[in-house]
């Protein structure tokens, strides 16, 4: 019995002692990379082409070099538009943080389309229609149409949403990338 008692004792310290080399060790741990991590969006930068007047190109920024919170907003320009035109909008999301390395946002969201919307408020002025589509037909908003009416004051919203597995093509679904709100001046 004394045997049995002692060979018990031994096998079981040969299995904590087994155990102990086998455990995983807290360096060993890999955390999997965020699929979804949040990119900085510093400039959103809108350029509209009259569509009835080649020449006509106009381009307006945001840039806020440090992001949302701390410093203010380096450049707000405000839009200006002809009054009853229609223009093409095309826009572009940067990450101007580090100025020798500019990283175009644009292509990450055109590549996850089905993930993403730009989405448009305009208070006077006008209409926005986005025509570019993702993989599943619902609008993405890099390239829209805008259409204006009469002279009007108000302001352009454009809001970038992130929406992975829920876009349906609605605005209000989703977490917000980077919202702007411009001045608005129709002449």
């Amino acid at each position: 019995m004394k045997n049995l008692k002692t060979n018990i004792s031994i096998l079981a310290l040969l299995m904590a002692f087994a155990f102990s080399f086998t455990s995983c060790k807290d360096d060993d741990v890999i955390t999997p990379p965020d699929e979804n991590e949040e990119e900085l969006i510093t400039t959103v930068e809108l350029t509209f082409d009259n569509k009835n007047a080649a020449t006509d190109i106009r381009t307006f920024k945001f840039a806020d070099s440090d992001g949302e919170g701390g410093n203010a907003p380096t450049t707000m320009d405000t839009i200006r538009l002809n009054a009853n035109s229609e223009y093409r909008l095309t826009v572009k999301f940067l990450d101007e943080s580090d100025s020798s390395d500019v990283e175009d946002i644009t292509e990450e969201v055109s590549e996850e389309a089905n993930e993403h919307l730009v989405c448009y408020t305009l208070t006077a002025g006008g209409s926005v229609l986005a025509t570019d589509k993702d993989g599943n037909d619902l609008p993405l908003g890099l390239v829209a149409d805008v259409t204006t009416f009469d002279a009007a004051d108000g302001t352009f919203l454009i809001r970038l949403k992130h929406q992975p597995g829920i876009k349906t093509g609605a605005c209000d679904l989703g977490e917000t990338d980077v919202e702007v709100d411009f001045v608005l001046e129709v002449e």
